[in-house]
């Protein structure tokens, strides 16, 4: 009777994969139901002790090889670049929150708890760079996991214009102060989807002022098949995008005040 109930188990999970992994795309974009279903499944595997492990094994490695890596930079966008969407990362939404600049959070409810994984090194061209969601239960074989908080930044622009970099970096400014001012381990920064290995001297300067020494992630020394998974990611690619005037107005004087006292200087002339 148990060899029956287990073996019944084992077909319905199946054929329930079977469908699962029949959309690739739908996975990467609006899988609602996936990582709970993965989640339930292990869990109820767990009270067979002599398969369990093998089956969620199986499991772990169908959900890993059912991730799909697209180019960074879509190219049926390439006319409307910073609009809705945009080009870079196109077929995940935004998050918008009233007069703040749109933003992705990886994991998120909206990412349904999945990671940003990012592969390839491409300086010349976006759409040989690539990124994926997946599941911290089943993360790409040989993937990187850099650890800690990551912000990942994309312009149409540059980051050595004083101007152009700077209205890429607020929304950063803008999310750490609505967040406790937390601070980044690491920035990865791209331009048009291709990787950039640093900002503008002056930038740089300001970023250090704000959040202390932050590496560029370059991806150098790695090979461009091995993905970087991170932790956790804030994702801005509209620059300061919908962020109303009074809150700009609050990242432009923070960021004048720490300079002013990373500087010396007494605003009020003394």
């Amino acid at each position: 009777m148990e060899s029956t109930r287990y073996s019944t188990k084992v077909i319905t999970y199946s054929f329930l994969l079977l469908l699962l992994l029949l959309s690739p795309i739908y996975l990467l974009s609006s899988s609602t139901y996936a990582s709970s279903i993965f989640r339930n499944w292990t869990g109820l595997l767990s009270n067979e002790p002599n398969n369990s492990s093998n089956v969620s094994s199986l499991l772990t490695s169908k959900l890993r090889d059912s991730i799909t890596f697209l180019p960074l930079k879509d190219l049926r966008f390439v006319k409307t670049p910073m609009e809705g969407h945009a080009w870079f990362m196109s077929s995940l939404n935004d998050t918008y929150m009233a007069n703040e600049a749109e933003y992705l959070s990886f994991p998120s409810q909206a990412t349904h708890g999945r990671l940003l994984c990012i592969k390839g090194r491409s300086r010349n061209d976006g759409s040989k760079n690539y990124y994926a969601l997946a599941w911290p239960e089943a993360l790409p074989e040989s993937a990187i996991f850099p650890k800690g908080l990551t912000f990942v930044s994309d312009t149409y622009y540059d980051y050595t214009n004083l101007w152009h970099g700077l209205c890429a970096m607020a929304p950063f400014v803008g999310w750490s102060m609505r967040n406790g001012c937390l601070k980044p381990w690491r920035w990865v920064l791209f331009h048009w989807g291709e990787v950039r290995h640093r900002m503008g001297s002056w930038l740089q300067h300001l970023m250090e002022i704000r959040f202390g020494e932050v590496p560029v992630e370059t991806f150098n020394g790695r090979d461009d098949s091995e993905p970087y998974c991170f932790e956790r990611a804030i994702l801005m690619r509209h620059n300061e995008g919908r962020m109303g005037r009074e809150n700009r107005r609050r990242v432009f004087d923070l960021l004048r005040c720490k300079t002013r006292r990373f500087c010396g200087i007494d605003p009020a002339g003394r």
